[in-house]
């Protein structure tokens, strides 16, 4: 099965997350967006306390396992910006830019989207894009 990863699904998979399990097992065939690759850094450094040189290490492990970044060109930034323009709502679809880049991979390239994001899954099967739902920190599922 080939998938687009969001953020989370990598950060699960470098974090120990519940959905590391389901995830570990995609990464030969999947693919994530350049911006999600800065956001799974960001978080874990930022937002987790990881050392930098350490997060660097184990992305470029992910990598080198068949883990596919996908730049964003204009065709994915234009098609991202249009998704959020047509889907996001402060309160009932708090959709971010990078999910929007993540569902546009997907979306292009005709995959599947594996996410723990709510928001995300939902709009991505309004897009009619499949969606993987990971379970996120608490084990439910979008």
């Amino acid at each position: 099965m080939k998938v687009t990863l969001d953020a989370y699904a990598v950060i699960a998979a470098l974090l120990g997350e519940r959905a590391r399990v389901e995830v570990q097992p995609l990464i030969e065939s999947a693919a994530i967006c350049a911006p999600n690759l800065a956001e799974v850094l960001d978080v874990c450094v930022r937002a987790h306390g990881n050392d930098e040189p350490t997060v660097r290490e184990r992305l470029g492990w992910l990598i080198t396992g068949g883990l596919d970044v996908v730049p964003l060109d204009s065709g994915l930034a234009l098609a991202a910006g249009s998704l959020r323009a047509r889907h996001y709502h402060r309160q009932r679809c708090a959709i971010s830019l990078g999910d929007c880049c993540a569902l546009a991979l997907a979306k292009h390239r005709g995959w599947s989207l594996a996410t723990a994001d709510p928001d995300l899954a939902r709009t991505a099967r309004c897009e009619s894009v499949d969606v993987v739902a990971l379970p996120d920190s608490r084990g439910k599922r979008p």
